[in-house]
C-alpha cells in the first residue's frame, strides 16, 4: 500500500542512507530534496503506463528521474517521454547557468539539453513543441499524445491555470484512474507573499480533485 508523506519532517526521500543522495553536477533549477524525491518516486512505478516529463530545462531533473526509474525492474525496456519547447528566456534562465553558456533570448536551447543528457539519451523520447503560445514559441507545433496509458507525470511547465489546463486537456484522457501519479512542481508557491499572479497551480489542482 502507498503512504502519504506530505509535510513530514523526515519523509523517506530525505533519509541520508541509501541510493537517493548522489548529486549530479550540472546547471539546474531543482533543489537537493527535489532531486532526492525524483529518484525515490521511481521506486513506486508499477509498469502500468508511460512516464512523462513536461519541462526538463537542461535535463538535471531528467537525469534524476531516469536514475530512479532505472533502479525499478518494471521500467526495463521503457523510455521517459520528455516534452519542452526548448526556447531560451533570458530574463529568468540566464541566472541559473554560467555566462559562457547563456544563449540569446528566444534561441533554441535543445543542443544544450542534448549535451547534458548525453549519458542517458537512449532512455528518452524527446518531443519539441508547445503546450500553449508563450514567449518566443509561437512558431512551434502543438504537442500531442499518442493515447497510451500514463502512469506517472513530472510536471514543470508553468504555473498558470492556462498552461495547466492545456496539458491536462492533452494528457488527461490517458490517465489511469486510481493509479496515475501527477507530480506538480512548485505547487506551494501559492503560499508566497506577495502573491504573484502566475502562481496558480493550487487553483488548478483544487479544480481537478
Amino acid at each position: 500500500s502507498f503512504q502519504t508523506y506530505l509535510m513530514e519532517d523526515q519523509p523517506p526521500w530525505t533519509q541520508k542512507t541509501g541510493p537517493f543522495v548522489d548529486a549530479i553536477s550540472m546547471p539546474g533549477m531543482i533543489s537537493d530534496e527535489e532531486a532526492q524525491y525524483y529518484e525515490y518516486v521511481g521506486s513506486l512505478y508499477q509498469g502500468q503506463g508511460e512516464a512523462i516529463e513536461l519541462g526538463p530545462w537542461l535535463g538535471k531533473s531528467t537525469r534524476h528521474i531516469i536514475r530512479g526509474l532505472d533502479r525499478n525492474p518494471r521500467f526495463v525496456g521503457r523510455q521517459l517521454n520528455v516534452f519542452d519547447d526548448f526556447v531560451w528566456r533570458s530574463s529568468w534562465m540566464d541566472r541559473h547557468i554560467a555566462a559562457d553558456e547563456q544563449l540569446p533570448n528566444h534561441s533554441d536551447f535543445r543542443p544544450l539539453f542534448e549535451k547534458y543528457v548525453r549519458s542517458i539519451r537512449q532512455r528518452l523520447d524527446v518531443t519539441q513543441g508547445k503546450i500553449v503560445d508563450d514567449d518566443g514559441n509561437q512558431n512551434l507545433p502543438q504537442i500531442g499524445w499518442r493515447a497510451a496509458p500514463i502512469e506517472i507525470m513530472y510536471i514543470d511547465c508553468g504555473r498558470t491555470s492556462q498552461v495547466n489546463e492545456a496539458w491536462y486537456r492533452i494528457f488527461s484522457p490517458s490517465l489511469i484512474p486510481d493509479t496515475s501519479l501527477l507530480i506538480m512542481q512548485d505547487w506551494r508557491t501559492h503560499r508566497e507573499r506577495p502573491r504573484l499572479a502566475y502562481n496558480e497551480t493550487h487553483w488548478f489542482t483544487a479544480a481537478h480533485p
